[in-house]
This record gives C-alpha cells, sequence and structure tokens, in this order.
C-alpha cells in the first residue's frame, strides 16, 4: 500500500510541518499542497487527489481510499470519486486534545464521536472509523 497526501496547507506550512511529521514516523510517498495546483483542490475540487492518483501509479479511483480527519477531506474524496474514510479520534473536527478527549466523561465520547461522525456522513464519507487501528480491517473489507 502507498501512501499520498492531501492538504490545505501552503508549500511553505508543509516545510516546516513535514520533518517534523517524519520524525514521529509519518512519510507519505507523495504529498501536495494547493500551491502546486494553482489554488485548485480542496475542499471540493479533485485535483489533489488526481495528482497522487497520477503519482503513485494508481490506474482507477476505485484502487484508492481518500481518508481524512475533516468535512474538507470527506468532501475532496467525493469529489474524486474514491472511498473515502473519516477518522474521528484525534481529528481536526473534534478538536479536542487528547487529555481534553480523556477527560469527557464516557457518555460526552459518545456524543462528540457521534457529532463528527454525523458532520463526516453529511460530506459525504462512505464509512467512518473511530480511530486509524481500524483502517486496515475496514480497507482489506473494502478491496
Amino acid at each position: 500500500m502507498r501512501i499520498g497526501a492531501t492538504t490545505g496547507y501552503t508549500d511553505k506550512m508543509m516545510a516546516i510541518v513535514a520533518p517534523a511529521a517524519r520524525e514521529r514516523g509519518y512519510a507519505p510517498d507523495f504529498s501536495i499542497t494547493p500551491d502546486a495546483t494553482h489554488g485548485k483542490g480542496r475542499p471540493v475540487g479533485p485535483t489533489m487527489v488526481f495528482r497522487n492518483l497520477e503519482a503513485l501509479g494508481v490506474s482507477s479511483v476505485q484502487a484508492a481510499a481518500k481518508v481524512g480527519d475533516t468535512a474538507s477531506d470527506m468532501r475532496e474524496g467525493k469529489a474524486a470519486g474514491v472511498f473515502t474514510i473519516g477518522v474521528i479520534e484525534g481529528s481536526s473536527e473534534l478538536g479536542l486534545a487528547q487529555e481534553e478527549y480523556e477527560a469527557l466523561s464516557p457518555a460526552e465520547r459518545d456524543r462528540a464521536r457521534d457529532r463528527v461522525e454525523a458532520r463526516f456522513r453529511a460530506a459525504g464519507a462512505d464509512a467512518v472509523v473511530r480511530t486509524l487501528a481500524e483502517l486496515p480491517q475496514l480497507l482489506r473489507q473494502e478491496r
């Protein structure tokens, strides 16, 4: 499996973020920002997803999935015609640091997760997972 990344960040922002992400173990095979697409792309344009597919040698949108943590990610994935998956915990859409999330009561966590799932679904998500740990099993099922 190869990983391509799209972002709403600029190239200048990614020059700061990408090295820190690499140090923590996240190094996509290809990454693109709106700067490389003349501003075309998220939230509803498919250009950045298509550029990823091209760079990674993926010949069909059916062979790809868009995984994200914002409603914009869901809209981008749907615009590109790829299977689109929202990840709740740790997401920008949830808007809570891990310590804040863990401090919530179980009922508050359930409400927060339900709220984020509803946003993802409203934006077109085909599937929603609670954590990234659930992603491999979901992708195996969808193949």
